[in-house]
């Protein structure tokens, strides 16, 4: 079997907001209703980056969902580095507005939902979760899975660690709390090399969490402290701190459980994705800025299966036509320029069953 996924070709049409109309009708049929609390999750975008899902694009989900009777509110959570100007609630919400999501643009609230302090949430257990994985629960951010219905917006670009972004990772950490996002970020570890090494201190320096200390000429890491934000990799010079060499695999099957545990969160209730192929970036929105754009704008897709919409984002991507000065080529560019494989990410939220990759594709123009 396959599952159904909607796409609005911006080759064919022109009309995006009657195309975000077309593919809500088709997705959503009539599971929102009067009364209905329905939580439409994006990313707001760091301080610096101008690549974000527009929020007219959002403002025209909310008035959909306002159409039907329902009460929509924009929700984001907190990062859990502490560089930028989304760590807090407060700064998530100047962030916000800064970028343009602000209760009179959107005509709802904004609510960040792991409020008061990044952790306000509530534990599922993975089901099916691998022995090797240290991902076994996810903390879902609390307003999210208050919410009678989800709808997802996911901006497809670039990752560092996953390859590529989309539903499935704004499943496992944008929907998640910072005690979760460590525990995924935890996975792909953090190596100290000490041979490169050249004892300046700098890394102890930029730990927001008193995670490192000099003892000696070197740094040394209290695991308990440390969030895994990566913040003492990128300020080391020296590559003296890296990943573990299968870092980025384990990674991504720490994010697919995070997803599961989500995805277990909302059941019993519509959850909607809406993929937004355009501006694709080599980098996430946590990037000020993502990068140059890798391809050419492709179009939305709507689908209820968050794999089977990643899966086929990523078909695409590697179909459209790439901006010059690229050398990536299919399959999995997105993967290829971050230096690892998409797919894991994808394959393993399929094996934990939340998930086909798949899919079929109904194509139309919003009418």
């Amino acid at each position: 079997m396959s599952s159904e996924v909607h796409f609005f070709d911006l080759g064919k049409w022109r009309n995006v907001l009657e195309g975000i109309d077309g593919l809500l009708k088709t997705t959503v049929g009539s599971d929102i209703g009067l009364g209905d609390r329905v939580a439409i999750k994006v990313h707001f975008g760091e301080r610096g980056n101008y690549t974000y899902i527009r929020p007219v694009f959002v403002r025209r989900v909310v008035d959909f969902v306002k159409g039907r009777g329902g009460l929509p509110f924009v929700t984001d959570t907190t990062t859990l580095y502490p560089e930028g100007f989304r760590t807090t609630v407060k700064d998530e919400l100047e962030t916000a507005r800064y970028n343009g999501f602000s209760e009179e643009g959107l005509g709802c609230p904004v609510v960040i939902a792991d409020e008061p302090d990044g952790y306000g949430g509530l534990e599922f257990r993975v089901d099916g979760a691998a022995e090797d994985c240290r991902v076994k629960t996810t903390k879902v951010a609390k307003h999210i899975v208050e919410a009678d219905a989800v709808i997802v917006l996911s901006h497809v670009k670039g990752h560092l660690l996953s390859g590529m972004g989309g539903a499935i990772k704004h499943l496992g950490m944008g929907c998640t709390t910072k005690d979760s996002k460590r525990e995924q970020h935890a996975a792909h570890g953090l190596l100290f090399n000490y041979e490169k090494c050249k004892g300046c201190g700098e890394c102890v320096e930029a730990c927001k969490f008193s995670a490192l200390e000099m003892q000696g000429e070197r740094p040394a890491r209290d695991e308990e402290k440390c969030m895994y934000c990566n913040t003492c990799m990128f300020t080391c010079d020296n590559k003296a701190i890296t990943l573990y060499e299968d870092g980025k695999d384990r990674f991504q099957e720490a994010l697919a459980h995070a997803a599961a545990g989500a995805v277990k969160a909302l059941s019993g209730r519509p959850v909607i994705y809406l993929n937004f192929i355009l501006d694709v970036t080599p980098l996430c929105d946590c990037a000020a800025p993502a990068g140059r754009l890798i391809t050419q704008n492709v179009g939305i897709l709507a689908s209820r299966d968050p794999v089977a919409i990643d899966r086929a984002s990523l078909d695409l991507v590697d179909k459209a036509a790439i901006m010059p000065g690229w050398e990536a080529t299919p399959p999995d560019i997105l993967g290829k320029i971050n230096r690892t494989r998409s797919t894991i990410h994808i394959e393993a939220a399929e094996r934990l069953g939340i998930g086909r990759s798949a899919y079929t594709i109904f194509e139309g123009n919003g009418e």
